[in-house]
């Protein structure tokens, strides 16, 4: 069981952004858009879960809110910034790969 409220033909990258949408708060910590390339970033850099965001439980999508909004606190940022760093960083990575040229994404 995945724990996601039953929403049929809603994935939950979808209902994710809902979530953010309506400001959500969980116990992890504001509810976070869920990109599949910001995921993706985070396993390229060591983080040990499933990168398939269709496949995501209630249980890791509040693991991935608490990463996002504990190193927002960190930085003294909102957790929206770090996702879209991370998504920035995939399509820099990307782009790398394509044009074997060297590109970072924007910083804060």
């Amino acid at each position: 069981m995945s724990g996601w409220p039953d929403t049929p033909g809603v994935g939950v990258p979808l209902f994710a952004t809902y979530l953010w949408a309506v400001d959500v708060h969980t116990d992890a910590g504001p509810a976070q858009l869920l990109d599949q390339h910001g995921v993706s970033t985070l396993v390229h850099e060591g983080w040990l879960e499933d990168p398939a965001v269709a496949d995501f439980t209630l249980r890791r999508y509040l693991r991935y809110v608490g990463l996002l909004s504990g190193w927002a606190e960190k930085i003294q940022t909102r957790p929206e910034l770090v996702e879209m760093w991370l998504v920035e960083r995939w399509d820099a990575r990307m782009a790398e790969v394509r044009d074997g040229s060297h590109a970072t994404p924007r910083l804060f």
